[in-house]
């Protein structure tokens, strides 16, 4: 409902109430006049038509405009709770959400997807080198290259300090060449700071699932952090899709669940 209000707007509401309150007023004033006799006369519709007229903006001026700030400090929550204010990118729980959502869908159509990790390469050298104000600055610019290459209605999420996760109903091969784009994008891309230009680059790890009744959504993330950390481990810079060889490679201090960490 109260979305159908916003939606009128403010003013137009309170139109809608004033005039409807009229002639509801109007009626109730004749029916109440025939059922108990009481004198009518032709300064009877005009008083009913102001009383009417003049107490119910004032009225539905202060519970409208309660309304409306009620709305907005729920949109505003609402916003708070779902997008990192940093990047603008969906927060570590409700970036799970949503990849559940897809999952449940691939599920029931059995159709595949893909997860992709990515970890921003060296990001405490950074911060160490530039200081914090530095590191923001590359989390903001990696969350914006996210928003720029992909549509905002997709899942990507900001799931720790410089780590981000992306859901997407492709195969492993079509998500390894949408991450191929964001290697291409930090090469051609410096972020200026005082006087210095900052480079960077990322590690991705990939798992497409294609038996999304079989593997569920915390296996599915387990096995993209596990090639995340094989491309980590095997220098960096680079995107690594899942395979058989990387199960048996230990990630000391990362739990199999994900969304644990």
């Amino acid at each position: 409902m109260r979305k159908l209000l916003r939606k009128i707007g403010y003013i137009k509401v309170l139109f809608i109430l004033t005039v409807t309150t009229i002639i509801v007023a109007e009626i109730l004033a004749y029916i109440v006049i025939k059922l108990f006799s009481y004198p009518y006369d032709d300064s009877t519709p005009y008083v009913t038509f102001m009383v009417a007229s003049l107490t119910t903006p004032l009225l539905s001026w202060t519970l409208l405009k309660l309304l409306f700030e009620l709305d907005e400090m729920e949109e505003k929550t609402y916003f708070l709770a779902t997008y990192d204010s940093m990047t603008m990118l969906l927060r570590r729980e409700a970036f799970f959400q949503y990849a559940m959502r897809i999952h449940l869908l691939a599920k029931q159509y059995d159709t595949p997807y893909s997860i992709a990790i990515v970890d921003i390469d060296n990001f405490k050298s950074i911060n160490d080198k530039y200081g914090h104000d530095a590191g923001d600055k590359v989390i903001i610019h990696f969350g914006q290259i996210l928003l720029d290459l992909f549509q905002l209605d997709k899942p990507i999420g900001r799931i720790g300090g410089e780590e981000f996760a992306l859901v997407l109903p492709v195969e492993s091969r079509d998500m390894e060449k949408k991450m191929k784009a964001v290697h291409m994008k930090l090469q051609e891309t410096s972020i200026p700071y005082d006087d210095n230009l900052i480079t960077y680059t990322v590690s991705i790890g990939i798992f497409g699932n294609v038996s999304p009744e079989k593997i569920t959504l915390d296996e599915a993330l387990s096995y993209a952090d596990k090639a995340l950390y094989e491309a980590k481990r095997t220098g960096k810079n680079k995107s690594v899709i899942y395979h058989e060889k990387i199960a048996f490679n230990d990630i000391p201090g990362r739990p199999v669940n994900l969304r644990d960490r």
